[in-house]
Parts: C-alpha cells; sequence; structure tokens
C-alpha cells in the first residue's frame, strides 16, 4: 500500500489541554489582581497602580465583547475589591470607567452597585477627604463664632438685637441637631439646609444698613456648615 503522496502536507490534530492565550488575552488584569490581594503594604499599591494602568491602556484601545466580558468577570468576581493603588485610586473604579469607555451598548451593562462605587470612589487632588473627630470640628467652630458674637456685642462693636439673638439659637439648635442626628438623615440634612441659611443672612447683615451685623457667627456658621457636610456616615 502507497503513503499519500501529500503526507508531507499533512499536520497532526490538535492535542487536548488548555491553550495559551494569545498575547492580547485579558489574562494579565486576572493575574495582577491576584497577586495584588496577596501582597501588602506598598507591594499591594504598586500592584494595583499597575493594574489601572493596564485597565486604561485596554480601554483606549477601543473593544467589544471580548473586552466587555473581561470586565464584567473582574467586577463581579470580587477580584478588585480593596485595591487602591498609591495615588487613591479604586481599581475597581478604574475597571468600571474602562467598562463605561467601550460605549454602546456595553456601558449600559454596568451594575448600579458598581456605578455607586464609580460614584462614590475618591478622585486624586479633587475630593476632600473628611474630617477627622466626628462632629466635633464643626461644633467647635460653630461655637467658637458664637462665642465672639456675643464678645462683640458685650465690648459694643455689635450693637445687640432681636435678629442676632434670634440668628444665635438657631445656629445653636442647628449645630445641636448636626452632633445627635445620624449623617445623611432628613434630621441631618435639615439641620446642614438651616445652619447654612442663617450664617449666611446672618453674614450677608453687614451690608444692610442699621441692622446688626452678625457676620461673626455667619462666617463661623458656614465654616460649621461645610466641615458637617463633609463628615460620612
Amino acid at each position: 500500500m502507497e503513503a499519500p503522496s501529500d503526507l508531507a502536507a499533512w499536520e497532526p490534530p490538535a492535542q487536548g489541554g488548555t491553550p495559551t492565550p494569545p498575547t492580547d488575552s485579558p489574562l494579565p488584569m486576572y493575574l495582577l489582581a491576584q497577586q495584588a490581594r496577596r501582597a501588602e503594604g506598598e507591594e499591594r499599591q504598586r500592584l494595583a497602580w499597575n493594574l489601572n494602568q493596564l485597565l486604561e491602556e485596554m480601554a483606549a484601545q477601543g473593544g467589544g465583547r471580548p473586552e466587555a466580558d473581561a470586565f464584567h468577570r473582574l467586577l463581579e468576581g470580587g477580584n478588585l475589591d480593596g485595591l487602591v493603588d498609591a495615588d487613591g485610586r479604586s481599581c475597581r473604579a478604574t475597571a468600571v470607567e474602562s467598562l463605561l469607555a467601550l460605549g454602546f451598548p456595553y456601558a449600559l451593562e454596568v451594575r448600579p452597585e458598581d456605578l455607586e462605587h464609580l460614584k462614590n470612589a475618591p478622585v486624586p487632588g479633587t475630593r476632600l477627604s473628611p474630617p477627622p473627630g466626628g462632629p466635633f470640628p464643626a461644633l467647635a467652630v460653630g461655637l467658637g463664632a458664637l462665642a465672639l458674637q456675643v464678645v462683640l456685642g458685650l465690648t459694643g462693636a455689635v450693637v445687640p438685637g432681636g435678629l442676632l439673638i434670634l440668628q444665635g439659637l438657631l445656629t445653636l439648635l442647628s449645630l445641636t441637631l448636626l452632633t445627635v442626628a445620624a449623617v445623611g438623615s432628613p434630621l441631618y440634612r435639615g439641620a446642614l439646609a438651616l445652619l447654612t441659611v442663617v450664617s449666611g443672612v446672618g453674614l450677608g447683615m453687614v451690608l444692610v444698613p442699621d441692622v446688626p451685623a452678625g457676620w461673626a457667627a455667619g462666617l463661623g456658621g458656614l465654616v460649621a456648615a461645610f466641615l458637617a457636610a463633609l463628615r460620612k456616615s
């Protein structure tokens, strides 16, 4: 029996086993994520930074269903939870941004909880950190401003009047509610709005002739309201 004439062109069938991923496979993302989760300290931050760079590069190159699925697997598996680089960038937030960058229809597939994480993720250099000490910084500033306003009245620098007394009482009420109310609750938001309005009006009294100016309590109240707004639950 003669051998086939095209024996030289014959190729053996592919053998079983896991194929080697192509060079453009999203596998490096998973490897970096796993390495970062196992690392600690500065090494963890360094690997998280590398992962963020890789995610951004993939998003910049564009893509389709394979890239979107890769981002989904990273997010849904919790592989990125707790990974933050030295610049304060969350890897999970970067992955969400990368998925959104793929455009329609993949941007519509982002889960609500991932969008919420992106919304609340710190933006390096733009988002202020909440002040330490809970409600006490805002309380201290507000009470200090009220005390200064009282001193100004006692020394005759500001003529006391009914509006100043009302401003002081409302400011004190607002500070008390901001101290005892849960952050983000309707009562907390109402007290914050009241303090802002009262302080703004008190500061604006300077521009009204023949009206006692509550500028000290107004200025301090606005600073206290700002500190209270930065608080986290």
